[in-house]
């Protein structure tokens, strides 16, 4: 099953080999990279407000692929409320575990569930 991608990144070969696909939308995508940066400091409304729209697009894409899994990537303010949305919709959370080396500079080791 594959998982999706709800993070500001394009996946990389290394992502796809964990079986993470990018959102089937561009214009989702391009949304997702707006909903998860911050010009200025978080007001709570806001990050709620996007912590919704970006648990929809997850489950649009779920709903067209199946996948009920997703690779997430926020400011550390978004976290628990997204996971928690997430999980709320039946979505399983997860996060990349990397790990620094000399050859590759960081790799994804692992996707863990981030909740």
């Amino acid at each position: 099953m594959s998982i999706i991608n709800l993070t500001k990144f394009r996946i990389t070969p290394e992502l796809q080999e964990f079986g993470v696909k990018d959102l089937s939308d561009w214009k989702e995508f391009k949304e997702v990279r707006n909903l998860l940066f911050f010009q200025g400091p978080p007001v709570a409304d806001l990050v709620a407000k996007r912590i919704e729209r970006l648990v929809e697009i997850a489950l649009a894409e779920s709903a067209r692929t199946g996948s009920t899994k997703v690779l997430m990537s926020c400011p550390p303010w978004m976290a628990h409320g997204l996971c928690n949305e997430l999980i709320y919709h039946g979505l399983e959370p997860l996060v990349s575990f990397t790990k620094r080396t000399q050859e590759n500079g960081i790799e994804v080791v692992d996707l863990i569930k981030a909740a």
